[in-house]
């Protein structure tokens, strides 16, 4: 275990199973002690997890350490999501140790465990980054014993009398790791003894050129803002060795670091390639949609806001998009009109199935395909206020307005602004 930074606070995340109880071991007999404390997940997936739990706790109680008991229901949670167990237990593991106050989280991840997951990457049809196998420090997340061997760890146990519990789920290879573990690679060992050192020598050289290519990822363009990212189209139709690290950095952003794959990455690039109004579904509920200029990346219905009508009026009037403003003063951003054509019947709302707009100078159209020509992205066109009579639409608010509201040389002019509420 390399040297640690004793002004940091560590968290370590122990199963029971020899490797973290090895690691927890060598914390609690460092001289000088580092400052850390346990978390144990019961992911009520067996019907020994519990008692696996208080085993922790109470060796943690031995060593006047600190032990924290969360429990997570993977079983529910994987049929409520659809999802295989190993993701499940991965997604909510990782939730419920994000929030855990401190410097780092330590796991206990070994160098069989590193091998191992290059191979499952390669066999996924991973690129670069998944073949780099699993990094020392990634985030707040460390790996204090990535460099030491099962046998290794093992071994340590032994000679310090380390007790630890058996995980009876990892000898089953129904999961992808166990069969890789058990199956696949004592065949590759046979090929070749050195197996699993040239896979971990492979990993390193991969690690090296996905570094450099990771610095040419410039996402400095990128505009965050709560879970929606807007990325210029630019940065997506570079060469894909590029592209798809823009995309690793915007998700990593966007704070989703698992099951993000390679034909989701393939799907955002296509849809940039192509015209406005596009989308692609993503985990997580998210979506990506051209938005001509960008590839706006959301969650799945943030894009969208409830029709309400609002009878027109001059002054100000409060809608759920804000504060719109008619006013005989001329507003930055506003837009002219006559409003004594504008019905006693009209009102305020956002955009429904059948509306019609004539724009200025003429020719009338669906406002669905005014919009498309005026390239307003898809995502924002059911946040645009109107000013419509029945399904004519007479405003876009910061738009344009239609021809019959268009002022002459009789008109009293007047001016609308949609002061937009801040999210």
């Amino acid at each position: 275990m390399k040297n640690l930074d004793l002004t940091k606070k560590y968290a370590l995340a122990v199963s029971g199973g020899v490797d973290s109880m090895t690691m927890l071991h060598m914390f609690a007999t460092s001289n000088p002690r580092p400052n850390f404390f346990v978390v144990t997940v019961n992911h009520c997936i067996r019907a020994e997890a519990e008692s696996d739990c208080k085993f922790v706790a109470d060796y943690c109680a031995k060593l006047n350490v600190e032990c924290r008991i969360i429990s997570v229901d993977v079983p529910v949670y994987c049929e409520q999501n659809k999802l295989s167990v190993e993701t499940g237990a991965r997604i909510l593991r990782y939730q419920a140790l994000d929030s855990l106050e401190s410097d780092f989280v330590c796991l206990a991840h070994n160098a069989n465990d590193n091998a191992e997951t290059v191979l499952m990457h390669i066999l996924r049809g991973s690129g670069a980054k998944g073949a780099t196998g699993i990094k020392r420090l990634s985030g707040k997340y460390l790996r204090p014993i990535l460099d030491l061997t099962r046998e290794q760890i093992e071994q340590y146990a032994k000679e310090n009398n380390v007790s630890f519990v058996q995980d009876v789920t990892n000898d089953d290879t129904k999961y992808t790791r166990n069969y890789i573990r058990h199956k696949v690679l004592p065949v590759l060992t046979e090929l070749n003894p050195q197996v699993q050192r040239n896979i971990l020598r492979f990993a390193t050289n991969m690690q090296s050129d996905d570094e450099y290519l990771d610095e040419l990822a410039d996402i400095s363009a990128v505009q965050f803002e709560s879970n929606v990212a807007r990325i210029p189209i630019e940065l997506l139709i570079q060469h894909t060795s590029i592209a798809y690290r823009v995309l690793n950095k915007v998700f990593n952003g966007l704070c989703v670091y698992y099951d993000i794959e390679k034909t989701h990455f393939d799907a955002i690039v296509d849809i940039a390639k192509n015209n406005g109004g596009k989308r692609v579904n993503l985990p997580f509920n998210y979506v990506a949609i051209n938005d001509y200029g960008y590839v706006t990346i959301c969650l799945n219905g943030s894009e969208t806001t409830k029709s309400e009508c609002i009878p027109f009026k001059i002054g100000t009037t409060e809608t759920p998009l804000g504060v719109v403003e008619v006013s005989e003063q001329p507003m930055e951003g506003s837009l002219r009109l006559d409003v004594s054509h504008i019905p006693d019947t009209a009102v305020f709302r956002t955009r429904m199935q059948g509306d019609k707009f004539t724009k200025f100078g003429g020719g009338t159209k669906l406002l669905k395909d005014y919009l498309i020509d005026k390239k307003i992205p898809q995502r924002m066109r059911d946040k645009l206020l109107l000013v419509a009579n029945g399904s004519d639409v007479l405003v876009i608010c910061g738009v344009e307005i239609a021809d019959s509201v268009k002022v002459t040389a009789n008109s009293h002019n007047y001016y609308i602004k949609l002061h937009q509420r801040k999210k």
